[in-house]
């Protein structure tokens, strides 16, 4: 049977991966300029929405990435692309009718 494992990860991370590591670039590289790390500040806004932005990019990434590969791919268009790609032209076929 083949393996239904469709999941590649590239990249991996999420928004509270991003979200720690911009919290811990700030704390290294600016821990007298900008202190204040509570829900309700302006920095922490910031923050937030780059770890939104870079969410959503890595999940597109993570996507387009998995859709490069013949054996993981979830779209027909680039399954066929890749075939035509390796040399590998696919028979297309219909199902099967039966009359009455």
């Amino acid at each position: 049977m083949a393996n239904l494992n469709r999941d590649i990860r590239y990249i991996n991370r999420d928004f509270n991966d991003f979200r720690s590591a911009l919290i811990e670039y700030s704390k290294t590289y600016f821990p007298n300029t900008y202190n204040d790390f509570t829900d309700t500040s302006t920095g922490m806004l910031f923050m937030e929405m780059a770890s939104y932005v870079g969410d959503v990019l890595s999940f597109y990434l993570d996507n387009q990435i998995q859709e490069t590969f013949i054996t993981k791919a979830r779209q027909t268009e680039n399954l066929f692309n890749l075939a035509y790609m390796l040399g590998y032209t696919p028979k297309v076929t219909t199902a099967a009718s039966v009359k009455y």
